[in-house]
């Protein structure tokens, strides 16, 4: 009797927390969400400490041969050298999109605050290798905060902050002490979700010098590539 009532309790203990049904909406409407297919244009501004701001303007086209293209950097057509670089940056980055928050949001979490329109969720921590900083896996140190809109038909996240839980290095000369991303998403004219703003702030030192940088990126024009 003990031995079955000790082995009911741990079956207990190991079973997932009742489904959230709003989280699991919120959930499904992501994973329909495909905007493979939208082109959009980029701004982005970049504030070290210690340097001059930089503003980049970026097109992104998937039917395109060469789906990135460069069209100003502080205002003025680019170089042949920025051209490549960015692209080259941004090649190697995931393509924005609402769908790639279905990666976490079906994990665990916990409603922090309720309003009328809106409710917010919190995720103590995300799965390997959702936030990456370099080589760095900062997923299990991040807690996310997701804002879901719930005053249309269709709830959606509206916004979300990803903050760091603790300090960590990078390639041994570099530290983060702490950086905090938020992101905001709307509908498109055909009721598809996009992202809309992205902003990042990241506090640190790099070979024992204090430093940080911002990063903010508006997305504009988006439509589906013809």
């Amino acid at each position: 009797m003990i031995a079955r009532t000790a082995a009911a309790l741990a079956l207990l203990v190991a079973a997932p927390a009742a489904a959230d049904p709003l989280q699991d909406r919120v959930l499904a409407g992501m994973k329909a969400t495909d905007t493979g297919d939208v082109a959009f244009a980029q701004t982005t501004r970049i504030e070290r400490t210690g340097a001059a701001a930089t503003e980049i303007v970026t097109r992104y086209d998937p039917r395109a041969t060469a789906h990135w293209t460069v069209t100003r950097v502080d205002g003025r057509a680019p170089t042949a050298k920025q051209t490549a670089d960015i692209v080259k940056a941004a090649t190697r980055s995931p393509i924005p999109g609402y769908a790639r928050m279905a990666r976490w949001f079906g994990g665990r979490a916990t409603r922090v605050a309720e309003a009328p329109g809106s409710v917010t969720y919190r995720f103590a921590a995300l799965p390997k290798g959702v936030v990456m900083m370099g080589s760095h896996d900062a997923s299990a140190d991040t807690v996310a905060d997701a804002v879901v809109n719930t005053a249309g038909p269709a709830p959606y996240v509206e916004r979300v902050r990803f903050t760091s839980s603790k300090p960590f290095r990078m390639m041994l000369v570099a530290r983060v002490d702490r950086y905090v991303v938020t992101a905001s998403y709307a509908p498109l004219a055909d009721g598809r979700l996009f992202p809309s703003v992205t902003d990042s702030d990241i506090a640190g030192s790099l070979m024992g010098k204090a430093g940080s940088i911002r990063t903010r990126s508006r997305y504009s024009e988006a439509h589906a590539g013809r």
